[in-house]
Order: structure tokens, then sequence, then C-alpha cells
């Protein structure tokens, strides 16, 4: 199968030249980790969904300097985007790596990202006020954000992440492992959910710190917790009778990171830069197995 046939009726139908009619005039900013990342070529429709997704974090007045992140926002019509019966369909994006760009097509909507010199964003979608609740714009979000924190040493990491005074765990795993289940369990205890999906991971001053994502998982989107968090462990997470805390070879933590980075771990073009990232990671921050009980009782092991 071809790149996109998935989505497009006609793949010849692609944007080659990074170009295209905008919905509107208007600009958003969204300011966090990596950011700020502004959005371009938005309708009145498109920016008031946006403030609803995001209303702790979005802006019209940031500074849209050399250090944002921008992606630009085009019409393109329906008729060129299959029909997908999303019943019993697992949401998934097709990708298209090169050296220096990828292109992305999934529900709705196609994107170009260039990657070099510089990170910058192109998008076509058929949708306005469904921008939001169709995915379309959060899942390019989420993947521009995966290589800003690259750039920066850093890393997207699905997982579960709770925090407790300052201090932030992540818990990593398959489909499956019980992310969201230790995270209300985490909550249950008094801890706060970072996220059950999705955590940012980057280097700051010898140590790692997290900040919560705006993306949500099976918990839904709560309010952000704001501030930065030190990253005291990451562990895989395994379903358990009993509570207990298994070391790991140090092979054994790199395949385990590796698999749960999206969107890069399949770029060939980046591999090598993200399992350097994640060597240092694994390095500096500690983690093992977690075997965990669903009854809870699992919080005594994170002092260890």
């Amino acid at each position: 199968m071809s790149f996109a046939s998935e989505f497009l009726y006609d793949t010849d139908a692609l944007p080659h030249d990074r170009s295209g009619t905008p919905w509107g005039r208007k600009s958003i900013g969204i300011d966090f980790l990596g950011g700020p990342y502004i959005f371009d070529g938005l309708n009145e429709i498109q920016t008031t969904v946006i403030s609803r997704r995001f209303p702790e974090l979005v802006s019209d007045t940031l500074d849209h300097g050399t250090a944002a992140i921008r992606t630009h926002i085009f019409k393109f019509p329906e008729t060129a985007f299959r029909s997908i019966d999303t019943r019993d369909w697992e949401y998934h994006l097709d990708f298209d790596y090169q050296e220096d760009h990828l292109r992305i097509a999934g529900l709705r909507f196609m994107a170009y990202i260039q990657l070099e010199p510089h990170i910058e964003a192109w998008m076509w979608t058929p949708d306005d006020e469904r921008l939001v609740s169709n995915s379309a714009f959060e899942n390019i979000f989420r993947v521009i954000v995966s290589y800003k924190l690259l750039a920066r040493g850093g890393m997207i990491l699905h997982s579960a992440g709770l925090a407790q005074d300052g201090k932030a765990w992540l818990f990593i795993g398959r489909s499956g492992a019980g992310k969201s289940t230790i995270a209300k369990l985490g909550e249950e205890a008094g801890m706060t959910i970072l996220s059950d999906d999705m955590n940012a991971v980057i280097p700051h001053d010898g140590t790692y710190l997290t900040e919560q994502l705006p993306f949500a998982g099976e918990h839904g989107q709560t309010a952000l917790t704001k501030g930065k968090f030190s990253v005291q462990a990451i562990h895989y997470l395994q379903k358990s009778a009993l509570n207990q805390l298994e070391e790991t070879p140090a092979a054994n933590r790199l395949a385990e990171l590796m698999v749960c980075s999206p969107f890069i771990n399949t770029d060939p073009h980046r591999y090598a830069v993200l399992a350097r990232n994640l060597a240092a990671l694994r390095d500096k921050i500690g983690g093992g197995h977690l075997n965990f009980r669903l009854d809870g009782g699992f919080q005594q092991l994170l002092q260890r």
C-alpha cells in the first residue's frame, strides 16, 4: 500500500509545494515544553475550538520570534479523503520519513513537517469546527512536539506519569500493561496524574524534568498541573499478585524505552539520535520492572 492511500482517494493530490488556501487570517499560540507553538491560517471557529481544548495554554499575544514552531493550516476538499468507519478502527497515522522532512496522512488531514534547517509544518484538512474533535489537530501537534523535544536532547514517552511534592515517576509498558490503572491507583493514594498516555522528558542542569502535556489519555484531559517536575525513576509496568520492584539490565532498559518512544522510533533517519538521548536518560534516571497489584500499595516502592 502506497503512502496515504488508506486515507486519500488519489495520492497524487498530495500537495508538494507547501502552499494552499488558508482557512482564515487568525493565528493562535500554545506555549508549553519546547514552545511556543504557533498555528496560522485559522478562522474564528477554529481558534474558538482550539482555545476550548487548551484553555490554560493558548494566547494570541505570544512572542512569534524565531524560537517559535510555526504550523500553517490550509483548506483541502472533503471529497479527497476516504470515509473510514471508525467503530472498530484503531486510530493510527501513515508516515513517509525523509532525511530533512516527513509527511503524515491521517483521518481527514495530511501534513508536511520540515525538520531542517528548523522545524516548520504545513497541514491540509477539510475540517473547521471539527478540527479538534476529529483529532487531526492534536495528532499533528503530538508529532511536532516529539521532534522538537528530540532536538533538545529529550523525548516523549508513551507512559503514565504521577507527581507528588515536585517529583515525578513515569511508568512505561506495552498496551494493556496497566498505565491507566496505575495512574488511577496513584491518584487514589493522593498523587497527581500528569498523564496516562504521553509524558515529555527533557534534560536540565544534570537531571531530567517532565511537564504535563495537554494530550488526553483514557482519563481525559483535566485541568493542567502547572510547573515542571524532577523525574525520579522510569519503571516498566507489569500487573502482578505482588508489589515488587526488580532490577533490569541496562540493555533491556534501553530497548524498553525505545519501544515506548512514539513517532521517532520508526524514523530511520533519527533513530540514532533517539538512541543517544534514551541512553543518556537511562544512565541518569533509575528504574526497573515494577510489578504491581490492582488494589494498590505500590507507592512505597517508589522511594527505593
